[in-house]
């Protein structure tokens, strides 16, 4: 593990991935483009000699994104949504195998995860508004207490609904899927597969923080900045707290307190509900993991952000997942063995470096 107070790494946004453009091979240029999907930014960043390959690559995974959108979120009037209105009803109902792979896929994920991963707790989301979160304008007020604990009382959780054939169901009347710490990931593997399809070798994908890359940036890892969360509320901060170079086929995931948030009476309250409590939750500021598969990281990170500073460990040896950096409340930073050996932090920290 290697500590630095200055390094020159590849950030994250659009203007300084094009100022390193020049540094590529005579040929080759970096080919980028960014929408809004999921909820979030999305960079697409392709290396390439080929310009009109690489744009009309970047348009399929734009058209892609966009159809997944739509598909899959959890209020507006597609599959998912039309999913979650079945519920209610306790009855069968005819739904697409994208939607029954993510339902199954998500059950084995929340079984490992102790059900901190829990995606059924959709009630719970909408409840803290944060299907608003995207208007600026929305007026959050304090979710009501009985309400949660209503929800609470029934229990939602991915066991709870039953595939037959191309039909699902849900005898808890408590549970709706919000697949927001799951589809991304999932979305950005649909998208790799279309960078592959198409023969590019090197790229990257950038969905809000949330990274993919494939191949390599002119010969050498890609080389990622991972956010402090100090610097949201102290802008003297430094914005960088580590950084960390990504093999091909590599994904960065970190869930984070700062993102995506209300502000009431002067308290924040942020977007990662503990399905345990009904509430926010407490004890971690951002969990980053690292991991081959970008699907398993989305739901990783949430699940570990969610199980904290003292429950972390078991869970990521539950999943899988060896590389592992949490952010405290109290910002003691806290490593797995193999992220130790992978990261560089920025600054004098002295991180707690945990055994799985």
């Amino acid at each position: 593990m290697k500590y630095l107070k200055n390094i020159s790494f590849l950030a994250l946004s659009s203007v300084l991935l094009l100022v390193t453009a020049c540094q590529q091979t005579k040929h080759e240029q970096i080919i980028q483009q960014q929408l809004f999907t999921f909820g979030t930014l999305v960079d697409i960043s392709i290396i390439a000699d080929d310009k009109k390959q690489a744009e009309e690559t970047i348009q399929l995974i734009s058209h892609k994104f966009e159809a997944l959108h739509e598909q899959w979120h959890p209020w507006l009037n597609g599959e998912l949504g039309q999913a979650n209105k079945s519920f209610v009803k306790s009855q069968f109902s005819p739904t697409s195998e994208s939607i029954i792979e993510l339902i199954k896929e998500s059950q084995q994920l929340s079984i490992k995860s102790n059900g901190l991963f829990n995606p059924a707790i959709g009630q719970l989301i909408k409840l803290w508004q944060f299907d608003k979160i995207e208007d600026e304008h929305y007026q959050f007020t304090l979710p009501d207490a009985e309400k949660i604990k209503q929800i609470l009382k029934q229990k939602p959780t991915m066991s709870d609904i039953i595939v037959q054939q191309a039909q699902i169901k849900s005898n808890n009347s408590a549970v709706a899927l919000d697949f927001g710490a799951y589809a991304k990931g999932v979305a950005i593997e649909n998208m790799i597969e279309i960078l592959r399809q198409h023969h590019i070798n090197n790229a990257l994908i950038n969905a809000g923080g949330d990274i993919k890359v494939l191949g390599s940036k002119n010969g050498k890892p890609w080389r990622i900045g991972i956010k402090n969360p100090a610097h949201k509320r102290d802008p003297q901060a430094e914005n960088i707290i580590a950084a960390i170079e990504l093999k091909d086929n590599e994904s960065l995931f970190t869930s984070g307190n700062y993102e995506r948030f209300f502000e009431f009476q002067g308290k924040r309250y942020h977007h990662i509900i503990d399905p345990r409590t009904g509430y926010p939750a407490i004890g971690t500021q951002s969990l980053t993991v690292l991991t081959n598969d970008a699907a398993l990281a989305d739901a990783a990170s949430t699940a570990l952000f969610i199980a904290g500073p003292k429950l972390w460990p078991t869970i990521a040896k539950k999943m899988g997942i060896t590389y592992v950096m949490l952010i405290a409340d109290d910002g003691q930073i806290y490593l797995s063995p193999a992220m130790a050996q992978r990261i560089t932090l920025l600054g004098n920290q002295k991180p707690i470096v945990v055994h799985l």
